[in-house]
């Protein structure tokens, strides 16, 4: 009797052994694939479908609008990268960055200019083309898994704020006085948020762009739209393969908790009819930054769009910002 006792009991725990690692290597395959999907350069995440119900469409005429902005300021974008230097820089981790400058001499105004997801510095050239009309410096990173830079796995903002911090030592090595902008879309809007917690030296003002509030969050609201799948237990598993491959926290990556600390002047920008970045996230990050601060919603954009819609007032709303925010307040 006592022999059949101990031998069920090995039974069972042979049983639940296997069925514990069969659980364990499921939910690292699964966690390992979303991973790879989000934070691979050489995913095709960047190719994002998602149902109907889940877009909100603009007016035709709108997004003419946008189209024909688009294409001017792409000329306007290539014009200006003709006339950029490379940089290279390494990071704190000991990879390669890489990007382009543009300055002129005996001018101290600087903006570091932050791309988005998938995207690279080039995205970010029409905008570079006009600080540096209004007399600016301007430095365009390829961030980390991006353009020509190195890395392994997309940093989502949270290792880029690091990789800035770097640019930012760059410039101050050149120009002991330097007063830096950083201006940032979509995931470079997140970065510009991520940093400012971080009180960078010579770092006076923050422009963010439709950034969202934490990266469990955005891959929380795409992990619903792309794959109609709840964030548990997937995301969890995800977060912890995460931080094995790629060195990052997803809860812990957290624009909200960075924006808490921030105490220079921040603009923020969303298209209302972001269907990507939810525009709800907007309204979250303003409400805890307790530097002075304004909002900016251009109700006809959707993601990334807010420039494009109207170039003039995009610009207009940013510089008038920061002359009232800036450098009239420095002046006084």
């Amino acid at each position: 009797m006592r022999k059949g006792l101990v031998g069920l009991k090995k039974k069972v725990f042979i049983i639940v052994f296997i069925v514990l690692s069969v659980l364990l290597s499921v939910g690292y395959g699964i966690g390992t694939y979303f991973v790879e999907y989000a934070l691979s350069p050489d995913s095709q995440s960047d190719q994002r479908v998602v149902d109907t119900s889940d877009q909100i469409p603009l007016e035709d005429s709108v997004q003419q609008t946008i189209q024909k902005n688009q294409d001017k300021e792409m000329i306007k974008g290539m014009d200006f990268e003709s006339q950029t230097k490379p940089m290279i820089i390494i990071s704190n981790d000991s990879i390669q960055l890489k990007g382009k400058y543009l300055d002129h001499e005996d001018e101290h105004r600087w903006v570091i200019l932050i791309h988005g997801y998938k995207s690279s510095h080039e995205n970010m050239t029409s905008y570079g083309a006009e600080y540096y009309q209004r007399g600016y410096n301007v430095v365009l990173p390829d961030n980390r898994a991006h353009g020509k830079s190195e890395g392994d796995y997309i940093g989502m903002g949270w290792l880029d704020k690091d990789d800035i911090a770097c640019w930012v030592d760059w410039i101050i090595e050149k120009d002991s006085q330097a007063q830096i902008i950083l201006h940032g879309v979509s995931m470079g809007g997140a970065t510009v948020m991520m940093a400012s917690g971080d009180h960078l030296p010579h770092v006076v003002g923050y422009i963010e762009d439709c950034g969202y509030t934490s990266v469990w969050d955005i891959f929380a609201s795409e992990l619903n739209k792309r794959f109609s799948l709840p964030s548990f237990p997937i995301l969890d598993i995800s977060n912890g393969i995460a931080q094995l491959k790629a060195g990052y926290d997803f809860k812990k990556a957290s624009s909200v908790e960075q924006v808490k600390k921030a105490d220079q002047p921040m603009l923020f920008i969303h298209g209302e009819k972001d269907d990507f970045v939810p525009v709800e996230m907007v309204y979250e990050v303003y409400e805890v930054c307790p530097s002075p601060k304004e909002l900016y919603i251009v109700e006809e954009a959707g993601h990334a769009q807010a420039k494009d819609c109207d170039v003039e007032a995009y610009w207009n709303k940013v510089f008038d910002f920061i002359d009232k925010n800036i450098w009239s307040v420095q002046e006084s």
